[in-house]
C-alpha cells in the first residue's frame, strides 16, 4: 500500500518534487505544477486489488499534466476513472475540456496526453481538492474500447440512480483503504469493471458469466506488476483468489507457461530501457533490477538466449544507431 504525505517542515520545492515522484511512480510519469509554490500539500493513499489501483488523492490546487514526452512503451496502459469529491477539476483530453464538480465521474486514457487542473472555477479561486481515482488496465475494457473513446474527459453527474450507487462504492473503497481493499481480489475488480463499463460504455451485462476472461485479466495484472520482484505464480494466484494449480490449468493450453511469458515481458522492458538514451547512465544490472530481476549473470544469459546478443552489446549498437540517425536528420 502507498501512503504518502508531504512534510510541512520541508521546503516547498522539495515537497513538490517528492509529490511528483510518488505520483509518477504510483500511476504514470507526469508533471505537477502547483498554483502557489509556497503552498504545496498532498496526500496519496493507494492499494492494488485484482489488478486495479484504488487511490485517494488530496492536495492543494495544482495542474497535473501527462504530455507526449511522458508517454513510452514501458508504461502501464490504463484507463483512470476519477470521482471528484471536493474542489473542481478541469479535465482535458483529445480536444475535450470539461469541468468536474464535486460528485462528478470522468474517465481518461493514460496512453494519450491529458491534463487535470484542480481549481474551484465557480468561485474563481484555488481550493483544496480530493479525488478518488481507480486505474484499470486497458485489456479489462477491450470489449468497450470504442464506446469509451466517445466519453473520455466527459464528466457524468452522480446525483441519482445507478451512478449514485457507483459513486458511493468508490467512496467506500477509499474509506476502507487502511482495512485491506486488496482482500477483495479479482471478485472486487470484476464488480468494479462491470460498474465502470455500465456507467461509461452502457454495458448492461458482464462480458463473461464465468471465468473465461480470467487469463486476460491475469496477464494484465502481471503486466502492471512486472517490476515487483515477488511476482510469482503463488502471488498471482493469491491476488486473484485462485489456487496455484488452477492458475497452471488456466494457461495449460498456451504456447508457453505463464512464468516464461513474464520472463519474456521483463526482458522486453529491459531491452527497451537499454535503447533509451536517457537511461544510458544506468548499469545493465540497475536496468534489470528496475524490472524485478536481480541476478545480473542470469539476466545476461537469458537476454542473449532471447535476442542473440548480450545486453551491453545491444545497448551499444542501439545507442550508436540512434546517434547516427540523429546526425543524419540534424537532430
Amino acid at each position: 500500500m502507498t501512503d504518502f504525505a508531504t512534510d510541512a517542515a520541508n521546503p516547498p520545492q522539495a515537497r513538490l518534487e517528492e509529490f511528483q515522484t510518488v505520483a509518477s511512480s504510483a500511476f504514470a510519469p507526469l508533471a505537477i505544477t502547483p498554483h502557489d509554490i509556497r503552498d504545496v500539500r498532498a496526500r496519496i493513499r493507494a492499494e492494488h486489488t485484482g489488478g486495479l489501483l484504488v487511490s485517494d488523492i488530496r492536495s492543494s490546487a495544482c495542474t497535473v499534466s501527462r504530455h507526449s514526452r511522458h508517454i513510452s512503451s514501458t508504461d502501464n496502459d490504463v484507463y483512470k476513472v476519477a470521482l471528484q469529491l471536493s474542489g473542481r477539476m478541469v479535465v482535458t483530453q483529445d480536444g475535450r475540456r470539461s469541468v468536474m464538480a464535486p460528485g462528478d465521474l470522468a474517465i481518461y486514457d493514460t496512453t494519450r496526453p491529458y491534463s487535470l487542473e484542480h481549481r474551484d472555477c465557480a468561485l474563481g479561486r484555488d481550493d483544496d481538492f480530493r479525488t478518488i481515482v481507480i486505474a484499470c488496465p486497458r485489456p479489462y475494457f477491450a470489449a468497450d474500447a470504442d464506446a469509451l473513446q466517445q466519453v473520455l474527459a466527459l464528466p457524468l453527474a452522480t446525483g441519482r440512480g445507478v451512478r449514485r450507487l457507483v459513486a458511493g462504492f468508490f467512496t467506500g473503497l477509499a474509506d476502507e483503504l487502511e482495512s485491506g481493499v486488496a482482500q477483495g481480489g479479482i471478485h472486487l475488480a470484476d464488480s468494479l469493471v462491470d460498474m465502470i463499463a455500465m456507467t461509461f460504455a452502457g454495458r448492461e451485462t458482464p462480458v463473461e458469466n464465468d471465468r473465461s476472461g480470467l487469463p486476460d485479466r491475469i496477464l494484465a495484472y502481471c503486466e502492471a506488476n512486472l517490476a515487483d520482484p515477488d511476482l510469482s505464480p503463488r502471488t498471482i494466484a493469491r491476488a486473484h483468489r485462485i489456487s496455484v494449480r488452477y492458475l497452471y490449468r488456466l494457461f495449460a493450453d498456451q504456447d508457453r507457461p505463464l512464468s516464461a511469458w513474464i520472463r519474456s515481458r521483463r526482458l522486453e522492458r529491459i531491452r527497451q530501457d537499454l535503447e533509451n538514451p536517457r537511461l544510458a547512465g544506468r548499469t545493465v544490472a540497475a536496468v534489470a533490477a528496475r524490472w524485478g530481476l536481480y541476478d545480473a549473470p542470469h539476466v545476461s544469459r537469458t537476454f542473449r538466449t532471447e535476442y542473440g546478443i548480450s545486453p551491453s552489446d545491444h545497448r551499444r549498437h542501439a545507442l550508436a544507431s540512434r546517434a547516427v540517425l540523429a546526425d543524419s536528420t540534424g537532430g
